[in-house]
């Protein structure tokens, strides 16, 4: 029987940034860039991979109907304080896991090498800003060094349209409201999202939605 609980401990334990679950192998992590199987874990099988989705639905109607039509699903899950993205996809008719462990503590923006031109077009009264690039590239890192940037040295009111949540911000000298987007989140959709962020008396709408 698959402990997924054991699993997500020796993964914090060795610092991995990801944890993979498929049909026949044992859990792989992500360490440093390098995949690594984990010694002493049995080869996952059909079994343990649904009950692995019954873990992390949670009997969820909504994410469960989601899987179902799309043979996908992306939704979070906190263990022990620490945050996960969760990929669910198909592969041979049956779920596989993709675990990304989301950092509790966000790097500073300076140190992300991000020109400090960035930093400052936040301080514009209007304006746009994109933070596009391919998987894996820091996109969310980035953007959500730059809300704690704004919530450290600002008095604003921030509200995000996420699909999923990975970060969770507290007010600082911000005020800050999260909306995770989807079928039984707070808001169904970025449409309706963006719509009634104009009634909230937002000063900054922030919208992050992974494109997989």
């Amino acid at each position: 029987m698959l402990n997924i609980n054991k699993v997500l401990d020796i993964a914090i334990e060795n610092d991995a940034s990801d944890v993979h679950l498929i049909n026949g192998l044992k859990p792989i992590m992500r360490i440093a860039r390098d995949l690594k199987a984990m010694e002493g874990e049995d080869i996952l099988t059909e079994t343990e991979l649904y009950e692995a989705y019954d873990y992390f639905v949670r009997g969820n109607i909504f994410k469960d109907e989601i899987y179902k039509a799309n043979k996908r699903l992306d939704t979070s899950y906190e263990y022990k304080d620490v945050r996960l993205r969760v990929n669910i996809s198909s592969a041979d008719d049956m779920p596989i896991f993709t675990l990304r462990i989301i950092k509790d503590t966000l790097p500073r923006f300076e140190e992300l090498g991000v020109p400090d031109i960035v930093r400052r077009m936040t301080l514009q009264p209007q304006g746009l800003i994109l933070v596009t690039g391919k998987t894996n590239s820091g996109k969310t890192t980035t953007l959500n060094a730059l809300i704690n940037e704004l919530n450290e040295t600002q008095n604003k009111k921030i509200l995000t349209l996420e699909k999923p949540i990975e970060y969770k911000h507290k007010c600082k000298k911000s005020v800050i409201v999260q909306k995770e987007v989807g079928k039984g989140g707070d808001i169904e959709n970025f449409r309706d999202g963006v719509k009634n962020s104009l009634r909230e008396d937002c000063d900054i709408l922030v919208i992050r939605r992974d494109k997989r």
